[in-house]
């Protein structure tokens, strides 16, 4: 089997990391010396957009690792019946049963979702809507997915396989 599953993760470890460092730099300590900092802004909002990136690229890459997880374990017909259900669906059929697992999972899904699937929000109904920072739920989704190739027993090398690489790109 080959698969671009490595390089999804790698994008979004990358996109994380950037976000990080742009995140850092935007905190300045106070002028005054009083403890704590002032944040920068950023018209461009370049920590946000590396924050999305490292959200879609991990959600990118877990549907493959769920992909080559549930060949492998249901064969491909089986694994057809459950492909539209929801990760944490998939996390289920794949043997993951773990509670704390599922929760993050279905955050991630939540998060991910209501950010690649934006729906806009008007001034007067903000009461009882839910929040995020990109920054934070990327941090989540990259430490998330990154767990999960352990959980669904992958092995390293198929893991490990880039399509990219092995055509020459």
């Amino acid at each position: 089997m080959m698969s671009n599953v490595n390089l999804y993760l790698a994008v979004a470890e990358e996109a994380l990391a950037e976000s990080r460092r742009l995140d850092e730099a935007a905190r300045l300590p106070r002028l005054d010396g009083q403890p704590g900092f002032v944040i920068t802004y950023d018209p461009k909002h370049t920590s946000f957009k590396q924050s999305l990136i490292a959200i879609a690229f991990a959600g990118i890459y877990l549907e493959a690792l769920l992909y080559i997880a549930g060949l492998g374990q249901l064969g491909k017909e089986e694994y057809m019946k459950i492909d539209r259900k929801s990760y944490e669906e998939k996390l289920k059929a794949l043997g993951v049963t773990d509670v704390e697992t599922l929760a993050t999972c279905k955050r991630f899904r939540e998060a991910r979702n209501d950010l690649v699937h934006e729906k806009a929000i008007e001034p007067l109904t903000f009461e009882g809507t839910a929040f995020r920072t990109a920054q934070r739920e990327a941090e989540i989704a990259v430490t998330f997915v990154r767990s999960i190739a352990g959980f669904l027993r992958v092995p390293l090398t198929l893991a490990k396989t880039n399509l990219g690489q092995q055509r020459g790109r």
